[in-house]
């Protein structure tokens, strides 16, 4: 089952001579349950794909989709609730909290929403990882 996806997403930033195309033409989509890595040199598109996938950028053309819904439909405070409720986003170290722990850093929009995280079979080897 696809969970997020973009389909035929650009995303340029600048005007006239100064534009830079980030993304340009991409549609790819992210299954339950599968690990994906995303790679390539800087200035590849890499984080301007996530930030459009987690609603905190907008595209210039095509669609983000978190299951069936389109991010560009949805106002500031909805795609907020998304992001809280429906996706698992961890950024890179900078942006971390460094008093908490991976786990806790994981598991911190469950807790500011004041709902109980409990792990899944599979998700045990988070608990297991951050511990080591």
């Amino acid at each position: 089952m696809v969970i997020a996806r973009v389909v035929h997403a650009s995303k340029v930033y600048g005007m006239a001579d100064a534009q830079v195309a980030a993304l340009d033409d991409v549609s790819v989509g992210f299954h339950a349950g599968e690990f994906t890595a995303i790679m390539g040199p800087s200035g590849s598109g890499k984080s301007t794909l996530m930030h459009t996938l987690a609603g905190l950028d907008t595209l210039s053309s095509g669609q983000a989709l978190i299951g069936e819904t389109d991010l560009a439909t949805l106002s500031d405070d909805e795609r907020t609730v998304l992001r809280r409720d429906r996706l698992g986003f961890l950024f890179q170290a900078s942006n971390l909290i460094p008093t908490l722990t991976a786990e806790e850093n994981i598991t911190l929009p469950a807790d500011l929403a004041g709902r109980q995280v409990s792990l899944r079979p599979g998700q045990r080897r988070l608990r297991l990882a951050v511990r080591t």
